[in-house]
């Protein structure tokens, strides 16, 4: 068996403290991070939420996907944003109905600046989707995710 038919699995861990008032702080490697809730579901507002998080995550993951596609398709990346929204139905969190607490839905725009001409591009597309893995982890939830591609003049 080859070694490329090898699984290669790594683990990645994180370290949550609850600190109280719906806040935990997190320690992941060499870094710290705090998950908190607004003030209007009890939190005192200090950090993003778990799910604000998320979609802070998919625009981080895809921005990483997308430059080393970039580079090993050999296309210029000149400049490169990516904003999410995600909409969740919050009977879920709150136990009122029998709903998914997760994403409904997910749009992500990305607006890049490169030299790669529409062929390459579909196929750019096509390849940084299958190789996000939060991208895949949000579609596999059964949210429906759409990404708009917008190529920069």
């Amino acid at each position: 068996m080859s070694a490329e038919a090898l699984p290669q699995l790594k683990t990645v861990r994180a370290l949550g403290t609850w600190k109280g008032r719906f806040r935990t702080d997190q320690a992941v490697r060499d870094f710290g991070f705090t998950i908190a809730e607004p003030e209007k579901l009890g939190g005192q507002n200090e950090a993003p939420t778990p799910m604000e998080y998320v979609v802070g995550a998919l625009n981080g993951c895809l921005g990483v996907v997308i430059e080393l596609v970039a580079q090993e398709q050999r296309l210029q990346l000149d400049r490169l944003e990516i904003s999410s929204a995600g909409i969740v139905d919050q009977r879920g969190l709150f136990g009122s109905a029998n709903v998914s607490p997760h994403f409904q839905s997910v749009e992500v725009n990305v607006e890049m600046a490169t030299d790669a001409d529409e062929a390459q591009l579909a196929a750019f597309q096509e390849t940084v989707l299958k190789r996000c893995p939060v991208y895949n982890l949000i579609r596999d939830s059964g949210a429906e995710i759409t990404v708009n591609w917008k190529k920069a003049g």
